[in-house]
């Protein structure tokens, strides 16, 4: 019989060969099975007291000499039966684990003008509040007049709350009630835009072919809401 077998449902390889031993021997000593392992007798004794605890092995007195038996070897399937239903119980709290480690994460890259307005309008679909910071108008200027317009005003019919950070040199423009302002000086703003809703952060990077990150991960996000409440309270209303 495969050793290799019995040590997959839980034994050692040392208490696999004195079961097998006791199998083939039927009721016999310590010394008996020793000899025909090629093991120990000290190591013998501790192999059965751990089998005898397993409910694998039990033993008789006669004369003062203990002999041992293997018991049944349906026994295993009772044993597996008993780990089976102890696992069950924890099984529940196992997948919650699995399901809080599992957080799904992807990155998105938009190009080009068309690519930019395909991730503007990802936020348009969310249920919560939109925080950005980093603008400082190089968004109105890439997607054109027409689409700003049109863009704020979608975010104005659905009624999307928004805290920005603008740079001050944008201090003068007019957002609907639902777009909530602070500033920063100019040169503390990048040549990029960061928006972060839901579980994404999109990053807007306004260079001569703009490209659109689009990062799902509630990780990242917290990380970025972090910063943004850094820069929220020291921009100024």
């Amino acid at each position: 019989m495969d050793i290799k077998t019995l040590e997959s449902l839980g034994l050692s390889n040392t208490e696999a060969k004195v079961y097998l031993a006791l199998l083939e021997l039927g009721s016999t000593t310590a010394n008996k099975i020793a000899e025909k392992c090629g093991i120990h007798r000290r190591t013998v004794y501790d192999v059965l007291e751990t089998l005898i605890e397993k409910g694998l092995v039990s033993f008789v007195i006669e004369a003062n000499k203990k002999y041992y038996q293997a018991e049944n070897p349906e026994r295993f399937l009772e044993i597996l039966k008993t780990k089976e239903q102890e696992f069950k119980k924890i099984l529940p709290e196992l997948l919650k684990k699995r399901k809080l480690n599992k957080e799904a994460q992807e990155v998105s890259v938009y190009r080009g003008i068309k690519g930019l307005k395909n991730a503007l309008e990802l936020m348009l679909k969310s249920k919560k509040s939109i925080y950005c910071f980093g603008s400082s108008g190089k968004f109105r200027e890439f997607v054109g007049e027409v689409y700003y317009e049109q863009w704020l005003k979608k975010v104005k019919k659905k009624k999307i709350k928004m805290y920005i950070i603008l740079s001050e040199n944008l201090r003068n423009e007019k957002y609907p009630k639902n777009i909530i302002t602070k500033y920063i000086q100019n040169e503390y703003v990048l040549p990029s835009s960061t928006s972060i809703f839901e579980d994404k952060v999109l990053i807007l990077i306004f260079i001569s072919q703009p490209l659109a990150m689009l990062i799902r991960s509630k990780e990242v996000v917290e990380s970025y809401r972090n910063y943004f409440n850094l820069l929220w309270k020291l921009a100024k209303k």
